[in-house]
């Protein structure tokens, strides 16, 4: 696979998973759902922001550092979008429990920020 499909196919697929997210929040009353609208929220909202996230952190590695080669620089977008995601997925199911404090927040954000370290110091 080349590396502009890769990005097309990144691009229609964020586009698709907002589309999706879009008409959930348009046609999902979240009073009176049960637990399938909720998770198709979650879910669709996750897979847009971690298609976004990689896009936007793929682009920027892409203008910082001209030197690199491309396409080894996907493989960390897409692994630090998805971490982006859950935090910003988790913040929100926290906020829904009514469980979202600072500390709480804090404790989430490092345990994200050790898996990122552990992937990094993989290498």
């Amino acid at each position: 696979m080349t590396l502009s499909a890769y990005l097309w196919g990144m691009v229609v697929s964020t586009i698709l998973c907002f589309v999706s997210w879009a008409l959930i929040i348009i046609y999902v009353d979240p009073t009176t759902t049960n637990l399938m609208g909720i998770v198709l929220f979650y879910l669709s909202l996750f897979f847009f922001l971690a298609s976004f996230f990689t896009l936007a952190g793929f682009y920027l590695r892409r203008k910082i550092s001209k030197d690199k080669i491309e396409f080894a620089q996907t493989g960390e977008a897409f692994r630090q979008g998805v971490f982006f995601s859950l935090i910003f997925v988790g913040m929100l199911m926290l906020q829904s429990f009514g469980m979202l404090t600072l500390w709480n927040a804090g404790l989430f954000i490092m345990g994200i920020g050790l898996l990122e370290f552990y992937f990094v110091s993989r290498k």
